[in-house]
């Protein structure tokens, strides 16, 4: 096998290790419909366990990030695999209310402080080039392809089992991966001489803040994940609402199956976002792809008291966008970086920017509890103005960015 060979088979099996190690990340979306009642949780308790799950990839970013300057990624990657198998094993023999859930959520979503950004260094190191900032884009996406994987797992799961078999089954794929990353992936440490460009401590993050043109990227990424995630944390209980009050009911896996289908067109959102900020101008395309998410998220809260099929079909194309800007983002951080300080943007870039993803889904449980409920088309809509915020700050943070020197 050539090394053009090489590189594509170590990029296609990272970003499917991403993938099954995220199996575990829609247990709490898709079976809130369920467990809301029996533990009975309030709407702004179901938004804190969702951003339970980002609490704890902050959390744990300093170190399952940070220390990838330092040390083989792939170890970092292996130990987010046993964070996610823990948690997921916790949540189904020992969540049983709001602060355990909330407990081994978070847990699960250390277990993505450890794969996702450490995966995507894992490709850095063994990467150069032009290929390597090609292949970010598609990594970006595998983190969509994920999620869409893991809901349409979950959705099967909700229809023929329970949580606790979910859980389990989503603790599996982590050992899976955990143990072809540690028998199949060569180690590599970080490159020769690179430790000597290094003076900091291993937690030390400062140098991404001196980085202006990294941090209007992380910015940006803040106020895209805050959206993306708390539509993902609460877009199957919209979805199931407005099934209900329709004549024409969706069952649990048909909804599911639909986003499945989305997320792979979401893939395919980020990776041609991120050809067209090579093509135009990364600003300038992104600031417009956060204006026309905006304007997408406005006619999705106008018209979800239509029919059925023109309001889920509103919120179909508004999951897509959303997509657009997510490869580009985070490859203008890895743009700005070095060698011997990517491992500290990266680890910025995912505290500062999942930030943004830990308050979105209790900000949305807020919002639906100020305004009438998860009954309410008013509060529903109130919901996905409030979601749409996100896309507008995006745009706004990269305008001003354009405008300076």
């Amino acid at each position: 096998m050539d090394s053009g060979k090489n590189r594509f088979f170590l990029v296609v099996s990272i970003c499917l290790c991403c993938v099954i190690s995220m199996i575990g990340i829609s247990l709490w979306p898709v079976f809130l419909i369920q467990l809301r009642d029996v533990w009975a949780l309030t709407n702004s308790q179901i938004g804190w366990i969702s951003g339970a799950y980002f609490i704890g990839y902050v959390l744990a970013t300093p170190i399952m990030v940070g220390l990838t300057d330092f040390v083989d990624s792939r170890f970092m990657f292996i130990c987010g695999c046993i964070s996610s198998f823990i948690g997921c094993v916790g949540f189904a023999f020992f969540a049983n209310d709001f602060l355990s859930a909330a407990l081994f959520y978070a847990l699960i979503g250390a277990g993505l402080a450890g794969t996702y950004m450490p995966g995507l260094q894992v490709l850095n190191a063994r990467l150069e080039g032009d290929f390597r900032i090609k292949a970010v884009p598609w990594y970006t996406s595998s983190f969509g392809l994920g999620t869409g994987f893991s809901f349409l797992i979950m959705g099967l799961l909700l229809t023929y089992s329970n949580y606790k078999i979910s859980a389990l089954i989503a603790a599996f794929g982590a050992f899976v991966v955990g143990f072809y990353l540690l028998i199949f992936v060569e180690p590599k440490s970080p490159k020769e001489g690179l430790k000597d460009q290094i003076n900091r401590h291993p937690l030390d993050l400062r140098p991404a803040f001196t980085k202006p043109k990294a941090m209007s990227f992380i910015y940006a990424y803040s106020a895209h994940t805050y959206e993306l995630m708390a539509f993902r944390a609460w877009s199957f209980a919209l979805f199931v609402f407005l099934s209900e009050r329709s004549e024409y009911s969706l069952s649990y896996s048909q909804i599911t199956t639909i986003f499945g289908l989305l997320t792979v067109l979401g893939m395919i959102a980020s990776t041609t976002g991120a050809k067209f900020c090579l093509v135009f101008g990364r600003r300038k395309t992104i600031s417009w792809i956060g204006l026309l998410t905006f304007l997408v998220a406005l006619v999705s809260a106008v018209i979800l008291n239509g029919p059925l099929w023109l309001s889920i079909s509103v919120l179909c194309l508004y999951n897509v966008v959303i997509m657009f800007d997510s490869g580009g983002l985070t490859a203008g951080t890895v743009s700005a970086s070095d060698d011997y300080d990517r491992g500290a943007l990266l680890a910025v870039h995912s505290m500062i920017g999942f930030a943004g993803g830990a308050i979105g889904a209790p900000i949305i449980g807020y919002v639906l509890d100020l305004t009438g409920g998860e009954g309410e088309i008013f509060a529903w809509s109130c919901a996905l103005f409030v979601l749409g915020l996100g896309s507008l700050l995006v745009s706004l943070i990269q305008l001003n960015a354009q405008r300076k020197p």
